[in-house]
């Protein structure tokens, strides 16, 4: 990536780059263009290739650039704790505010992480693991386990919620269609159930 692009004024860089997350919000990524994204964002083809060597570069800067936006938006929502399943209502409800406030990154986003095209795939996936296996040890980190019934492997507990929540991200990929509103409604239901299974009873 050619570092002349962050020279640009910042609301330039960002008019380029939210051009480029609209595009791919609402195509692939082998049918949006470097000829598109560069009308989008109102620069010449030949100038967007100067900033970026080719399409695959631009798209990678989004997916890492997304991920950073929601690390920044899940920091402030975030309190600290140290029970299993409020930190999974935060981050998921933090996602949910995500989705709110940046629709089309988000979208972007859910079309990445569902991507099939041979180009890009490999490298989204395997960012992704990468970002979970650190998602799975900052979690774990302060939590107390104590609270569990024994036997419990709360790192395969993880896992199956993160199936859940892929299920719930593929359905909004399917569909084209945000829906924070459910998805907000759902964990917060499914994690009053998780409690009555997982966690040992309390003498109240």
């Amino acid at each position: 990536m050619n570092e002349k692009f962050f020279a640009l004024p910042v609301e330039r860089q960002e008019q380029i780059i939210n051009a480029a997350y609209e595009v791919f919000s609402r195509n692939s990524y082998k049918n949006a263009s470097m000829s598109q994204l560069a009308d989008a964002g109102g620069v010449s083809k030949s100038l967007l290739f100067h900033y970026f060597i080719n399409k695959k570069e631009l798209y990678l800067y989004l997916w890492e650039h997304a991920g950073r936006l929601f690390r920044e938006a899940a920091g402030k929502g975030h309190t600290q704790s140290t029970d299993f399943f409020e930190i999974i209502c935060q981050r998921v409800l933090a996602n949910c505010v995500f989705m709110r406030e940046a629709p089309t990154i988000y979208l972007f986003a859910l079309r990445a992480l569902f991507e099939e095209n041979p180009e890009i795939k490999g490298e989204l996936r395997h960012n992704y693991k990468a970002a979970y296996s650190q998602g799975i040890d900052n979690m774990l980190m302060p939590m107390d386990t104590d609270s569990f019934r024994p036997g419990i492997d709360t790192r395969l507990l993880l896992e199956e919620i993160n199936g859940y929540l892929l299920s719930c991200y593929w359905q909004m990929f399917s569909s084209g269609e945000l829906a924070p509103d459910f998805l907000e409604k759902d964990i917060l239901k499914r994690t009053g159930q998780w409690r009555m299974v997982y966690l040992k009873e309390r003498n109240d």
